[in-house]
């Protein structure tokens, strides 16, 4: 990541690839849960960073359609109406650096589909189509990467920006670190004190690799330095691994 920051191409994406908690949320789309961000906020980032919309930054709507899809069926089996999808092609503009940027993305809503109680429409559908196609024009240039890269599905990132939030808000953010700490020193001494109840040398290893990863992720969340932790983890590690070596050459 030290090289990133030192990259000068990467000078945009640096700045807006990390995306506050309070400007997402969960929504339970087409069977799955996805990460929502707040198209206001990503408006936001770009004017603070590019300056006012049609001055530093704007978009052209290239194509502005109306697409068919399935078939909505009456009681009988008949067609009464056909899906709409609302389609929209967005070039969105960008001044950085003294140079106009460019990138194209199409947005897309449902306009009229069929839902728990039947056939719908959503009259907002042009409105959601331009916010989606903005969103996906500026995460090409880094917007919200961390979403958009999966890496919200992550807990462990998201309590990272959780805290960094505390920790902003906080009137004594001091506190806020060293409440954190002791939670964390709490979960650690709790995983610890679990190797050695690990009944066999994969079970062993296999936990061992978990905590690991979480440990060191954890550790940098609240200032801990990663290989101070991962020591503590090795020697329990290590001991359990020579008594079940033990017990097998016993027996």
């Amino acid at each position: 990541m030290a090289q990133d920051k030192a990259n000068p191409k990467m000078a945009v994406w640096n700045q807006v690839s990390t995306t506050p908690v309070q400007y997402t949320e969960t929504v339970h789309f087409d069977g799955r849960d996805i990460t929502q961000i707040d198209g206001m906020y990503v408006v936001m980032r770009a004017t603070e960073l590019f300056g006012p919309i049609g001055k530093g930054w704007g978009f052209d709507i290239i194509e502005d359609r109306f697409d068919k899809g399935a078939p909505l069926l009456d009681k009988n089996g008949e067609v009464m109406a056909w899906e709409l999808m609302h389609t929209l092609l967005l070039k969105l503009w960008y001044v950085h650096a003294g140079k106009r940027c460019y990138s194209t993305q199409y947005g897309h809503t449902p306009f009229v589909r069929k839902g728990q109680y039947g056939p719908y429409t959503d009259f907002d559908a042009c409105k959601k189509s331009l916010t989606d196609a903005i969103k996906k024009c500026l995460s090409l240039a880094g917007f919200c990467a961390d979403v958009y890269l999966g890496m919200f599905d992550d807990p462990i990132y998201v309590e990272g920006l959780e805290l960094k939030k505390r920790l902003e808000e906080a009137g004594d953010a001091d506190s806020v670190l060293d409440e954190a700490k002791t939670e964390f020193k709490e979960w650690l001494s709790r995983q610890i004190s679990a190797l050695p109840r690990c009944p066999n040398p994969r079970a062993l290893h296999l936990m061992y690799q978990k905590i690991m990863q979480q440990a060191r992720a954890k550790a940098v969340v609240v200032k801990f330095n990663p290989d101070d932790v991962e020591a503590r983890i090795n020697e329990a590690y290590e001991e359990r691994k020579a008594e079940l070596a033990k017990e097998s050459n016993g027996a």
